[in-house]
């Protein structure tokens, strides 16, 4: 047992030092950020230990690691908003052990902690250029506070003539940072990758917890610090001296408010040779009525650039299209190569052209454009976007069709299968971030990708995984209906090890997840149908029975209604449930059945952020709503953070009477198009939560409908004109 839960730790310094390995490859790639301070030994921008009044830029994402004895820290630090910074640590304290049980391999002592920092005044707000820059904020804001500190910070950035800049801060603490404390950072202009930082530390040892066996208790509350700092692009490290001992922190900043990290030099025109640019002649509306090799080179054209479940007609001067597809992170650059295609092959009597984009055999938005010179005009260079933006409309699709053309199909299968094998067959397999999938022209896909799940701070280890591959299945068996399987595998595990069962008085809907791991290291994940429809613009209704996950089954529906603009969305699920059995192969006696209406808003104060509200009946059975805030950035990275409160009362521990534990925790979506040398749609998914409890739990959705327009459509054709990336054009894409 012991070897076991060794190599776990092993891996767990592996994964690790992948991950920041990983960070730092995308934020060299992603440029330099410009900033006058950096994470400090707490997490929160500041100084060395002392936080400023200064916020980061937008969208920065900081991860790194300090080292200040006995403390070493694991942070993550994100500038959520313009005036909202929020921090992760993970504190491990040297020489004390967590537990006192020599048969437990947890170690030393570990803490979990979260902050945030609000601006309340800009730096020269309202024209006042002796104005500094003010925050207040609270570290290791909920939880067991060990760390627990509330200051308020003022930072003003002084210009020294040619010399370079200070930037100097005074504030204000209670609690670990007890009273008034001041510093600066000087970064020269003759070397600006270098800067000086000095602070006196108001930060009270003594009242920490061990202070007195790790001899902090010796430390004063009040001295001086000196600190080196060199920044390299994205990576800074820093390099202190404060109360006769050094310290040490590393960080990686990433803007993910940059559009790209890696550029597409993969993507390549659609036309022989990788040409941008058709110079076959176009047919006259005779010629495309009389000869069906028009429609199959479209149709051949389409596959190969990975547009499926294509339909297409041409009626009095309008051709219509509806396509799908997973190649294309933005839809509107799928749009483009539908309409680059399209008007290589269109009549020469064509004056409009609309492309409808779907997703599961449903429409989302139509893409009409009623002036096709300007589009042609547009794709030879002599238009500008904004003329284009002149001549396109953007709107949510009708079910019914609103030409004749949208109305009619013209393809054949029989007839057109000719141009599916032109196109390798209409099967494409493709490779990304050790993952391939295979699929075919109606998008029945096969993958295989790698799957991982953690957990933290369990008293039989700090670290438990379970790195596994999954092999799934997605069958397109008619228009809106689909076949969906997943078979998975555990390959490097430990979370079998937990001995610490599941004391919660709730029915273990999520806590008895070690039972699942040990009972089998292969079984069926999914195994479901899912059926779609569209019976209105801006309804959409999804049914669905089977293997939802690996702990429930059941059968449910969902309804999504979107409202004019986009602004708002609603839906409700209801859904009729059975636990499965560990091994994946029958059912425990546990049945419930879960029922949650959401409520979603767009912020319109700001750029990429999502408020939404859910209510009902949860897993265990407990009523209550849970509160999400996410924020989409310029990369396409979502970063959220969920708070849950029901009736479940779950009081036992890290619950208590007088506090009963309520789910909460974060969340983070990479779009893989973002850091790929080609364009996909895929996405990598994680989300933490600080335990695994059985309160304010919801079951994994077969498809949630609201998250498939979010991300098939409405996030794309919202953002400014609708056109991002519908040229690959470079230039296009620039924030």
């Amino acid at each position: 047992m012991h070897s076991v839960t060794t190599g776990g730790q092993m891996s767990a310094r592996w994964i690790v030092l992948c991950a920041f390995g990983f960070l730092l490859v995308i934020g060299v790639v992603a440029g330099s950020i410009a900033r006058a301070d950096v994470p400090t030994s707490i997490g929160l921008t500041g100084l060395i230990n002392m936080p400023s009044g200064r916020a980061a830029p937008e969208g920065t994402l900081y991860v790194g690691y300090s080292r200040d004895e006995p403390y070493g820290a694991t942070y993550g630090v994100m500038q959520l908003l313009p005036g909202l910074q929020l921090s992760g640590r993970y504190t491990r304290i040297s020489g004390v052990q967590g537990f006192t049980d020599p048969n437990t391999a947890y170690g030393s002592f570990k803490d979990k902690s979260a902050g945030f920092k609000l601006r309340l005044i800009e730096e020269n707000a309202w024209g006042q250029g002796w104005l500094p820059e003010v925050s207040v904020g609270i570290e290791d804001v909920q939880g067991t506070s060990l760390f627990r500190s509330e200051f308020i910070a003022a930072t003003k950035r002084i210009e020294v003539g040619s010399f370079g800049a200070i930037d100097a801060t005074v504030g204000y603490g209670r609690k670990r940072i007890d009273g008034l404390y001041a510093g600066a950072r000087f970064r020269p202009r003759a070397w600006p990758a270098w800067a000086l930082v000095a602070e006196y530390d108001r930060t009270d040892y003594r009242g920490d917890l061990f202070a007195a066996r790790t001899g902090l208790n010796q430390r004063n509350t009040g001295s001086l610090g000196l600190g080196l700092e060199y920044t390299w692009g994205p990576l800074t490290l820093q390099v202190a001296r404060h109360q006769d001992r050094s310290s040490f922190n590393v960080s990686v900043a990433i803007p993910l408010q940059s559009r790209e990290f890696i550029p597409k030099v993969d993507e390549v025109g659609p036309f022989a040779g990788g040409a941008w640019v058709s110079a076959a002649p176009r047919p006259t509306a005779a010629m495309w009525s009389d000869d069906r090799t028009y429609r199959q080179g479209l149709l051949s054209d389409l596959q190969t650039e990975g547009l499926r479940s294509v339909r297409m007609a041409w009626v009095q001067g309008v051709m219509s299209l509806s396509v799908s597809s997973g190649r294309y992170r933005y839809p509107s650059r799928g749009v483009g190569r539908v309409a680059r295609l399209a008007m290589a092959y269109a009549p020469l009597e064509t004056h409009t052209l609309e492309i409808t984009w779907e997703a599961s055999g449903v429409a989302g938005m139509t893409w009409t454009f009623f002036d096709t010179a300007t589009l042609q005009r547009y794709f030879a260079g002599t238009a500008t976007r904004a003329d284009l933006a002149q001549a396109v409309t953007v709107s949510y699709a009708n079910p019914d069709g609103r030409t004749l053309a949208s109305r009619a199909n013209d393809l054949d299968m029989a007839l057109d299968s000719i141009a599916l094998e032109r196109a390798a067959g209409g099967s494409e397999l493709r490779w990304g971030l050790a993952r391939f999938s295979m699929e075919s022209h109606r998008q029945t896909s096969f993958g295989v990708s790698p799957t991982l799940s953690t957990i933290l701070n369990d008293p039989s280890g700090i670290f438990k995984y379970d790195l596994g591959v999954a092999a799934s299945a997605n069958v397109n068996l008619a228009r809106g209906l689909w076949l969906r399987g997943t078979v998975q595998g555990s390959v490097l595990e430990n979370v079998s090890d937990v001995t610490q069962l599941s004391n919660s008085a709730l029915p273990h809907v999520r806590s008895d997840l070690a039972l699942y791991r040990r009972a089998a290291k292969v079984k069926v994940g999914r195994l479901l149908i899912n059926k779609f429809w569209q019976p209105a613009e801006r309804v959409y209704v999804r049914g669905s029975a089977g293997l939802y996950e690996e702990m429930f089954a059941g059968a449910g529906a969902q309804v999504l209604y979107l409202a004019p603009g986009g602004r708002w969305a609603f839906d409700g699920a209801v859904d009729v449930l059975r636990q499965r059995d560990y091994k994946g192969t029958g059912f425990l006696s546990y049945r419930t059945h879960t029922a949650i209406a959401s409520a979603h808003y767009r912020l319109p104060w700001i750029e990429g952020a999502t408020a939404t509200v859910r209510a009902g009946r949860f897993l265990a059975g407990d009523l209550g709503a849970r509160l999400e805030l996410k924020r989409t950035f310029k990369s396409g990275v979502e970063f959220g953070l969920w708070y849950t409160r029901t009736n479940g009362n779950d009081v036992t521990s890290p619950g208590t009477p007088d506090s009963p534990y309520f789910d909460k925790g974060l969340f983070v979506r990479i779009p893989l198009g973002t850091i790929l040398t080609r364009d996909t749609s895929s996405s990598a998914f994680f989300s933490l939560a600080p335990w695994n409890r059985d309160v304010g739990q919801m079951v994994a959705s077969p498809t949630d409908l609201y998250d498939l327009a979010e991300h098939s459509w409405l996030d794309n054709a919202l953002d400014n004109d609708g056109l991002r990336g519908f040229g690959d054009i470079p230039t296009e894409d620039t924030p």
